[in-house]
């Protein structure tokens, strides 16, 4: 058996969702689980749904946390603007701040591909929501303006996987 702690107001939310696709048991005797949570349970027979369930959570929730020098932070990914990296040091981004993050830009892009953020080049993940404008660049490249004003380039070898992701690729692209 499998136990997954989670606040109750946002179960509340989730539920719908969960109860469509996954067998669960939920709980909330209190020795069991903390006030204001509940527990999901779900059978040893099923421990793919653990990671499914979880995944769906977070995207609920798009909450990430991320190691930076000073320990760990936790924010809601849609603040993030864009990350990018200077050899070995990776900094975010994000409406308010700049941050060293401990992680390598791979790692993120995969934590972060499901709050839509896409990379759009050998030292650049963007988050697709904070794009104000697209613009032709020079070489087939593209100019991306975010809604803080910040430009950033698309590189040549990026812009196909771009615009797949933005659902925008013409069919002679």
């Amino acid at each position: 058996m499998y136990k997954i702690i989670w606040n109750r107001d946002s179960f509340e939310s989730l539920e719908p969702k969960l109860s469509k696709t996954f067998d669960y048991i939920v709980t909330t005797d209190p020795n069991e689980v903390p006030k204001d949570k509940v527990g999901i349970i779900v059978s040893d027979d099923n421990i793919e749904q653990v990671q499914k369930i979880l995944a769906m959570m977070a995207l609920e929730k798009r909450t990430i946390i991320l190691e930076t020098n000073d320990g760990w932070v936790q924010l809601d990914s849609q603040e993030m603007m864009y990350l990018e990296s200077f050899g070995d040091e990776v900094y975010m981004h994000t409406t308010h701040e700049s941050q060293r993050i401990k992680q390598p830009l791979y790692q993120l892009e995969e934590m972060l591909k499901p709050f839509h953020f896409v990379r759009i080049g050998k030292s650049f993940i963007v988050n697709m929501n904070k794009i104000r404008y697209i613009r032709t660049g020079f070489n087939a490249k593209l100019d991306l303006e975010l809604i803080d004003g910040t430009h950033l380039e698309v590189s040549r070898s990026f812009v196909r996987m771009f615009k797949d992701a933005l659902g925008i690729r013409n069919k002679e692209d």
